[in-house]
C-alpha cells in the first residue's frame, strides 16, 4: 500500500539566491521553486544627471548586502564635439552609495606649435551620466 503521508516536495518558502558567477547544484530535495520565481541581480544601472557643479550621488535601489563595495563603471554622455568629459569616484562606494564627479576637459589647438593643450573648466554642466554597478 502506498504511504500518503509523504505529499512530495512543497513549495519553496525563502527567496532564490542572487544570480551567481558560476553555478552550483543545489541540495535542498524538500522544495522546489515555484514557476514565477525571481533571482536578484548582482548588478545596479542607471542613467542619472549630474549638478551643474559635477557632483553625483548614486544611491543605489535596492542596496547591496551590508558590507559589499561594489565596482562602479560611469560614462558620462555628451552630444559630441571636442570635450572630453572625466568621471570618478570621489570616495570609497558602500553598500548603499557611491559618490562621483564629472570633469568637462576642453581641447584647445595652438595652431603654431601644433600642440594641444587641455583645460578643465571651473563647471561641466548638467550633464547625463550612465552608471553600472557590481556585486564583486
Amino acid at each position: 500500500m502506498a504511504d500518503i503521508s509523504y505529499p512530495g516536495p512543497l513549495p519553496a518558502t525563502s527567496l532564490p539566491p542572487a544570480v551567481a558567477d558560476t553555478s552550483a547544484l543545489g541540495d535542498d530535495t524538500g522544495y522546489y521553486a515555484m514557476a514565477n520565481h525571481t533571482h536578484a541581480s548582482k548588478a545596479r544601472k542607471a542613467r542619472i544627471q549630474c549638478a551643474a557643479n559635477g557632483t553625483l550621488t548614486w544611491t543605489f535601489s535596492p542596496p547591496f548586502a551590508n558590507g559589499v563595495v561594489p565596482r562602479i563603471v560611469a560614462i558620462a554622455e555628451t552630444a559630441g564635439g571636442t570635450d572630453v568629459y572625466n568621471v570618478q569616484l570621489t570616495a570609497t562606494p558602500t553598500n548603499t552609495t557611491a559618490q562621483l564627479l564629472v570633469n568637462r576637459v576642453q581641447q584647445s589647438v595652438v595652431a603654431l606649435l601644433g600642440l594641444t593643450i587641455l583645460s578643465v573648466p571651473a563647471s561641466p554642466g548638467v550633464t547625463w551620466v550612465h552608471l553600472l554597478a557590481l556585486e564583486p
